[in-house]
């Protein structure tokens, strides 16, 4: 396997690096109604723009000067792997507390202790090794003894969902946050869409909560095989995504007429090659549903509240059918290998494309234990005119909270918004030159497909609220492809009840959060 030396890839990575030192050294604040018995950012956050050496006009750093005295911050951080293959998330949070030589690594430590310094802080953690069954309850436990032991919490995506249902988190958008939404490293439209009513917002989604770029899910393609099928450039893909040609039925061609019988048995088996390669239906088909953005809600517009609309239009359906083509093709593979083994299937040739995989997966030394090329192309589009690619990430993908229970969010949302900037301004450019954009594949366009899956989340409101609305949203696509019926007629059915599950969420939020 080659490494990616082209200078396209370090003009992106360089551009990146100054997009986020800009981003940093613009920061403003949204809102900081802070006591001044705890905290002075207010203060800070007022100083007037300034000049630099140069005599170039520059925004002050809002937070300059803030002292908290060593005052400890103390995190409740996941070290349970949710995703086979990826590994967790905590080395990029808490980190080694020691060098190692390593981009990734020495940059962790660098924004930690940045971090420290600058605010006067010590960031202390809690490693917490649970599932995603167990979340809730671990939760509720912190929050109902009424102790303010932790300054944020992070983990799984839909526990964390149904807890701030039931009033266990702080609102991010209450006028004591120092939060600057607006900033590049949050996922300000991802927090958006996880929103049951307008003004209150209780998950947070960017830059430091990195398994969210970890656990985005892409396509991954053999570049040999391709070239071996098609006699033809296999980089002829990028240029389909990059031109908004990569449908569903681009994929379909791609993929039809690849099988081969390996192992002459006369059986399509385990060892066989394939068009397409996952380990089962239902988990491998909710990125391509969530990535087909089929309108899963609206907005009321009094109030912000979500109406599910998959039986507004026929997009849903369309989905759905297209859904259908790539599960059902011949040339698919769907549960012929475990989960575990995907990725080395894929490496051993046993598959043109390979999919339920993520950022995260390119970092697995399996890869590069490939002779060939890979490519890597995000989930594609139901229609060429859609002209945007929407990446999925996943239910369990970890996101951060502040308990209900915090006393001081000036403290609390000040240091979570310097790790934030911290992060895209130290880490990010680190990770992505080191973890992803040089790991795998020789070829200009690589850093541009990983900028387009990281650029794009989308539909967090189905990952997150799936199961509390009766598990419907995301598995009648799943049935409809997999019993080949037609969404709408599958779906049907669960509609009146789906929105009775919605209205009662709503009323259940509301009163649990204090807001009837």
């Amino acid at each position: 396997m080659q490494f990616i030396t082209s200078s396209y890839l370090k003009r992106a990575t360089a551009l990146l690096l100054c997009l986020s030192m800009l981003a940093a050294a613009c920061l403003g604040l949204v809102s900081c109604g802070v006591s001044s018995e705890e905290t002075d950012t207010k203060e800070a956050a007022s100083k007037p723009v300034g000049t630099n050496e140069e005599g170039e006009t520059v925004e002050v750093d809002p937070f300059e000067g803030v002292d908290f005295g060593d005052r400890p911050f103390h995190i409740y951080t996941s070290t349970n792997i949710a995703c086979t293959g990826m590994g967790n998330s905590n080395f990029l949070i808490e980190g080694t507390n020691t060098t190692d030589g390593g981009l990734v690594n020495d940059a962790v430590l660098e924004r930690n202790v940045t971090v420290e310094e600058k605010l006067g802080v010590k960031l202390e953690y809690t490693q917490v090794n649970i599932n995603y069954t167990q979340v809730e309850a671990d939760i509720r436990k912190y929050v109902s003894s009424g102790d303010h032991e932790f300054d944020l919490v992070i983990n799984d995506l839909y526990p964390f969902a149904n807890l701030s249902i039931e009033g266990n988190f702080r609102n991010t958008l209450d006028p004591e946050c120092v939060f600057d939404f607006e900033k590049e490293y949050w996922y300000d439209d991802y927090m958006a869409d996880l929103r049951l009513i307008d003004g209150y917002q209780y998950l947070l989604a960017g830059d430091y909560f990195i398994d969210l770029i970890r656990s985005a899910h892409c396509l991954l393609y053999n570049k040999d095989i391709y070239q071996e099928y098609y006699q033809t450039d296999p980089d002829e893909v990028y240029q389909w995504v990059l031109n908004y040609e990569w449908t569903y039925e681009k994929m379909n061609q791609m993929i039809s007429d690849i099988y081969e019988d390996k192992n002459m048995n006369q059986e399509k088996d385990k060892g066989d090659m394939y068009g397409f390669l996952v380990c089962e239906f239902w988990g491998c088909s909710i990125p391509f549903t969530v990535s087909g953005n089929p309108t899963f809600i609206t907005r009321e517009e009094a109030d912000g509240a979500p109406v599910v609309a998959l039986l507004e239009n026929n997009r849903a359906s369309d989905l759905a059918s297209a859904m259908t083509t790539i599960f059902q093709n011949e040339s698919a593979s769907i549960t012929m290998t475990p989960e575990t083994e995907l990725l080395e299937a894929f490496v051993d040739g046993q598959a043109l494309i390979v999919g339920y995989q993520r950022l995260g997966s390119l970092e697995n030394p399996t890869l590069r234990n490939m002779q060939g090329d890979i490519g890597i192309i995000p989930y594609p589009m139901v229609y060429a005119s859609d002209q945007r690619y929407v990446t999925s990430t996943h239910d369990t993908s970890e996101l951060g909270a502040i308990l209900a229970t915090a006393k001081d969010l000036g403290f609390t949302t000040t240091v979570i918004e310097v790790l934030n900037r911290e992060t895209a301004k130290l880490l990010m450019p680190k990770y992505y030159k080191e973890a992803l954009q040089i790991q795998y594949v020789d070829d200009s366009t690589a850093a541009s497909m990983i900028d387009i899956i990281h650029d794009n989340f989308g539909n967090s409101f189905a990952l997150a609220y799936n199961n509390a609305l009766g598990s419907v949203m995301l598995q009648s696509f799943t049935v409809a492809v997999q019993e080949e019926r037609e969404f709408s007629a599958v779906f049907k059915g669960y509609s009146r009840s789906v929105d009775r599950a919605v209205s009662n969420k709503i009323k259940q939020f509301m009163k649990n959060n204090g807001l009837n």
